[in-house]
């Protein structure tokens, strides 16, 4: 192996693995809170937290992965 692939390598070792999505502790519905945006004709970015929280859900399957 010369340089470059022993860096490489290095680097893909330190690296993060691929997050799980079941261990995310929120799912938001990003398609339904666009158009909720965009029928009121504003960006996501000036909605309510109140608005955001709609289209928010609590993922259930990453407590019980965190209880385990």
């Amino acid at each position: 192996m010369n340089g470059q692939m022993n860096n490489y390598n290095s680097y893909m070792q330190k690296s993060y693995s691929p997050i799980d999505v079941n261990t995310l502790p929120y799912f938001v519905n990003m398609k339904a809170l666009r158009n909720y945006a965009k029928e009121k004709g504003v960006p996501i970015s000036s909605l309510t937290d109140s608005e955001k929280e709609q289209f928010t859900k609590i993922n259930l399957a990453s407590s019980k992965v965190s209880n385990s």
